[in-house]
């Protein structure tokens, strides 16, 4: 995730001509040298070889061009909220998820300060359930990122289980019920604590929602082809009243359009590892500092390195 001063225009500007940083101007260049080279193909033809024909075989009214590009902006508008929304709920999955690790390690300190390797393995499954559900989003579960707690079979019991986060989670809730059997716990802790546990799992259904369902093919492929025409009847129907300043008038206004539509594909799926995504390694690795520190135990490994950032802007 890009991190940057909001304030510093300077910053902006240096990403915008920064090609090897901007990942949505690398983009952009593919689809702008395309529209460029028609532009120049069109003006060059009506000014060089068609400029003695009085009628234009083409010909399309300004006001008509203006009307549709209302029209194509308010599309746009409804196509980046779409994925704006999903990349912001996203976002506040993930804040629970710290919200509700930190309230439950406050509990079972509370409850077990007396028993410091049963903190300790708890501390170790809330962390893992972060680390292992940032990795189940990206498909890539890295087991390093675990912390054993004190028993050597337990990556290799974890590794064989279909779905890794709710296993751990599950893992939570055995200990829970042991540590119910033995007294540690009464009635009324059992029970807000399997609700925080609950929460865990919502959080997970929510965040496999948002990844498993996609923003409609006919929605996002209706608005590229719209995209795509305006630009090739763009060129048309100004060559007659800007000649060659048509030729950086569409480039500026094709940049826009495909400039909103490039963001929107990158944000919709918000727990990859583009530049724009949500900094998920980062938040799990606050999640396990959080938690160990509460629970007053140690790390049985160091964070990781967390090497989201594709840009970083102070």
């Amino acid at each position: 995730m890009i991190i940057y001063n909001s304030k510093n225009w300077s910053l902006v500007i240096k990403s915008l001509f920064g090609f090897g940083y901007a990942y949505n101007v690398r983009e952009l260049l593919k689809i702008q040298s395309i529209i460029l080279i028609y532009c120049l193909i069109v003006v060059y033809l009506r000014l060089h070889v068609l400029n003695n024909v009085k009628e234009y075989p083409i010909e399309l009214n300004v006001t008509f061009l203006s009307l549709i590009g209302v029209i194509m902006g308010l599309t746009l508008v409804f196509r980046t909220n779409s994925s704006y929304d999903r990349w912001w709920e996203g976002r506040k999955l993930w804040g629970a998820l710290i919200n509700e690790s930190r309230t439950m390690a406050s509990n079972f300190y509370a409850l077990l300060a007396l028993h410091p390797e049963e903190r300790r393995y708890l501390a170790a499954q809330i962390a893992n359930f972060a680390y292992s559900l940032q990795g189940h989003l990206r498909d890539n579960i890295n087991m390093d990122h675990f912390d054993e707690a004190g028993d050597v079979t337990y990556i290799d019991t974890i590794r064989k289980a279909k779905h890794i986060p709710h296993r751990i989670a599950t893992n939570i809730f055995v200990k829970m019920e042991e540590l119910y059997k033995k007294g540690l716990f009464t009635d009324v802790d059992k029970i807000n604590i399997k609700e925080q546990i609950e929460q865990f799992i919502n959080v997970m259904g929510a965040c496999e929602r948002i990844k498993n369902s996609p923003i409609p093919f006919s929605h996002v492929s209706f608005i590229k082809s719209f995209i795509i025409l305006y630009c090739i009847i763009l060129p048309l129907g100004m060559v007659d009243t800007f000649h060659y300043y048509t030729i950086p008038a569409v480039f500026l206004i094709s940049y826009a359009l495909a400039g909103v539509e490039i963001i929107s594909e990158e944000i919709e799926q918000p727990f990859g590892t583009d530049a724009n995504d949500l900094p998920l390694l980062h938040i799990s690795n606050v999640i396990k500092s959080n938690v160990y520190e509460i629970m007053q135990v140690p790390m049985d490994k160091e964070l990781p390195i967390a090497k989201e950032n594709k840009m970083v802007l102070i």
